[in-house]
């Protein structure tokens, strides 16, 4: 009955991460690039439940010594949290004209220096051009091509053609950097909309593999509102269910202890 209790609120707490994952999702809903979260949830090895039985002896009556067991099924232990992963698929692209909003269409990233001088990576194409010309992220951070910071110099027309090469009135500037990684676990969230990954893991996309940037578009977040917040209310629910579990055994262990074995 004990065990019941630690398997309820096991999953009691499972389900408070679940939500807390959820939400981050929701609050991420319309951030351009944005990867949705996963919680990965465990669950202890389960056991075999028997009952046992005796049977006839060749008298006709029943002995415990001859009893035998009859399966009844498998009994968990309950869940534990292994942690959170991403979903790496896209999302949908939409046009919004700006000539810096850039989209990747396929599998890549682009590259972008963080304020401590390291590589990281993303999907968030939503630039601009700070004072001195460079291209930059929404956070300041710039973006790298393939000889370094890219640099746009003042002109009428920037164009951004589909294998990454920058152009301003015609004339090629600058290539951006786009990368894919082959592992699945290369990568890892740090925040911002932000990625990093081991030193070698990143690799030029090759023509071959298809990513296409396309000018004036931004990728927005992955994230299906009404399939998280459907999953929000399945977890509630989950999480309530537990919540009377732990208030039934509760009471069954009130009534053992006080009552059964009480003289009359």
């Amino acid at each position: 009955m004990v065990r019941g209790l630690y398997a309820a609120a096991s999953g009691m707490a499972a389900g408070m991460l679940r939500q807390d994952v959820i939400a981050q999702n929701l609050a991420n809903v319309d951030t351009p690039g944005y990867k949705k979260d996963i919680a990965l949830i465990g669950s202890f090895g389960d056991e075999m439940a028997v009952r046992v039985e005796r049977m006839e002896d060749a008298g006709g009556r029943g002995a415990w010594r001859l009893a035998r067991t009859v399966p009844l099924g498998t009994l968990g232990s309950g869940t534990y949290v292994m942690g959170t992963g991403f979903d790496r698929s896209g999302g949908p692209i939409i046009e919004t004209g700006a000539p810096l909003d850039l989209a990747i269409q396929g599998d890549g990233y682009f590259v972008v220096q963080t304020p401590e001088g390291v590589e990281a990576y993303t999907r968030n194409g939503s630039f601009t051009l700070n004072s001195r010309g460079e291209l930059v992220t929404s956070d300041g951070m710039r973006v790298l091509g393939e000889t370094g910071p890219v640099v746009v110099p003042s002109g009428s027309e920037v164009e951004v053609r589909g294998d990454g090469q920058i152009a301003v009135d015609g004339r090629a500037v600058a290539r951006l950097r786009v990368v894919t990684f082959d592992g699945l676990s290369a990568l890892r969230k740090t925040g911002g909309g932000l990625f990093e990954a081991p030193p070698g893991a990143a690799r030029p996309v090759r023509a071959a593999d298809g990513p296409l940037v396309r000018q004036g578009f931004l990728e927005m977040s992955n994230v299906t509102a009404v399939t998280e917040m459907v999953q929000m209310i399945a977890g509630m629910r989950a999480y309530e269910t537990c919540q009377r579990v732990i208030w039934f055994l509760d009471q069954t262990l009130d009534k053992s202890i006080n009552d059964v074995g009480r003289v009359a």
